[in-house]
């Protein structure tokens, strides 16, 4: 017997993700974000810690704001390794995706991703019930979504006939699913879909000020530079009165006329309870991938009259939440 229990110590003491002893001291915790309009998952993660054991002092928290460098990943891992990291909650699929390059398969640190569009097709995991690995976390579901948000962006504006999304043609993540389920989709509903390619600021800028005016409204996908570049889609949107579909309900706080999402804040909440599990042993390979607890459709009266654009009232009864 007491082999049997010397064996099982051992295997703990060693195992790459046995580093929550209760040495007193507190575990350390990295979130890594692709920009800064990204934090609110940030703030809902440290909110969302329901155990008292994980309360103030209990972690320790640093925060990488990569205002859209992923060059830095590879530094940040190495500076988390020697600091005994505990665990990484990434924000983005191009954030975990370069999370995952950068760590390799040696001596991996525990890893909850967020905001991810789709962990399948962007090769985050290799299934969603039981994920393998190190890596683990919150579907933001957006691929999936991506027809039900143009469906009601139909049934806001029913005579609206060409719409633009916005997005780096760059990110091969994101190119399948536009191509499979964003177009067939607006195909199906009537709507002719006009692409622009922004990768950096100064082609936002540029689409901004050039702007060719052939679209009668915006429509956001999962790319987070478009989130990143937000104030610039909204100067073209008001400057063109065009309304906005936005890919994350949070930005209708800024502009925008509705959403249909989960928020950041919530879902970072519903990252901390997976990460208590880890923090208590359950291995991340273990940790079926969850799916967001709350989608809402929010509509913003505000910004529709600004506009100069009207919603019905069959519409609006739908809503969750109209922001006047």
């Amino acid at each position: 017997m007491w082999k049997l229990q010397l064996v099982l110590l051992v295997s703990l003491v060693f195992s790459p993700f046995f580093c929550f002893a209760e040495n007193g001291k507190p575990l350390l915790v990295a979130i890594i974000s692709f920009d800064t309009k990204f934090l609110d998952a940030d703030r809902g993660f440290r909110d969302g810690f329901s155990d008292k054991k994980y309360s103030d002092g209990k972690i320790r928290y640093v925060l990488y704001d990569l205002k859209q460098d992923l060059t830095k990943i590879p530094t940040i891992i190495k500076e988390l390794r020697q600091q005994k990291c505990d665990l990484i909650m990434t924000i983005t699929t191009p954030v975990v995706l370069a999370v995952k390059k950068a760590m390799g398969e040696i001596n991996p640190i525990p890893v909850i991703f967020t905001m991810v569009g789709d962990p399948l097709a962007s090769q985050v995991v290799s299934t969603l019930q039981n994920p393998g690995g190190y890596i683990t976390g919150i579907s933001y579901n957006a691929f999936a979504m991506m027809p039900k948000r143009l469906e009601l962006f139909r049934k806001a504006f029913p005579e609206m006939k060409t719409i633009g999304i916005v997005y780096n043609h760059g990110f091969s993540w994101l190119a399948t699913p536009i191509k499979d389920i964003l177009h067939p989709a607006a195909e199906g509903l009537g709507f002719t879909v006009s692409q622009y390619d922004v990768r950096d600021q100064e082609q936002m800028n540029l689409l901004v000020k050039d702007f060719d005016g052939a679209v009668e409204g915006l429509f956001m996908v999962p790319d987070p530079l478009s989130i990143a570049f937000f104030d610039q889609l909204l100067e073209l949107s008001r400057k063109e009165k065009l309304p906005i579909m936005v890919q994350d309900n949070i930005l209708l706080q800024k502009g925008g006329v509705l959403g249909y999402s989960p928020s950041f804040y919530s879902v970072g909440k519903q990252a901390a309870a997976m990460a208590e599990k880890v923090f208590s042993g359950t291995r991340p390979a273990r940790l079926a991938v969850q799916n967001p607890y709350e989608i809402q459709l929010i509509v913003s009266l505000k910004e529709t009259e600004k506009l100069g654009l009207h919603l019905s009232d069959a519409f609006l009864s739908d809503a969750d939440i109209i922001v006047r």
